[in-house]
């Protein structure tokens, strides 16, 4: 095989969102907001949970025209508000007794820009085993990606500094979607 053939080993996507660092961050780790960006359009966000804490999980249900399409799950490695973000992030098919998990890495880095915005640099590594188990999944990781980007912007775009106060201390939870 070829190097051309093979994973890639990261996928990045940068992207500058017009929102404060802490902004930012929030929307990474709240699941009332996450719920609004953290699946790709294609899919329909059932359930998410999160435990926003070094060691803590986040679990996000989704499916495809009412089927289940199985999970992303993780667990946070490094929580450096409101700089880096590094979690284990798993794609657990609908039959992980099968070998339907791949666990992955993701990497969120924060810098503040001049111009009161955010330069949002994602990192998603460790693909190797998930493009092998799931190739379907290797043309869709990057523009995936891109489009929860453009979501996270208008949905930390839209916070107040009203909204701060609340911040991230009430963000361990779950939240269902309507009528789960």
């Amino acid at each position: 095989m070829s190097r051309s053939d093979e994973a890639p080993v990261a996928v990045r996507i940068e992207r500058t969102v017009r929102a404060s660092p802490d902004r930012v961050f929030r929307a990474f780790l709240d699941p009332a907001l996450m719920r609004q960006w953290i699946v790709p359009d294609d899919l329909h966000l059932d359930r998410i949970s999160v435990d926003p804490r070094v060691g803590g999980r986040i679990e996000v249900w989704h499916s495809r025209d009412g089927v289940s399409t199985g999970k992303f799950e993780g667990r946070f490695v490094t929580i450096d508000r409101p700089r880096e973000l590094v979690y284990h992030w798993a794609f657990v098919g609908t039959e992980p007794a099968r070998g339907e998990y791949y666990d992955t890495l993701v990497r969120i880095r924060l810098r503040e820009r001049p111009d009161r915005g955010t330069h949002v640099t994602v990192i998603h590594e460790r693909l190797d085993d998930l493009f092998r188990g799931a190739p379907h999944l290797r043309p869709r990781l990057e523009p995936g990606w891109a489009n929860c980007l453009e979501k996270l912007e208008r949905v930390a775009g839209g916070l107040s500094e009203a909204d701060d106060a609340g911040a991230v201390a009430d963000a361990g939870a779950e939240d269902s979607a309507p009528g789960t």
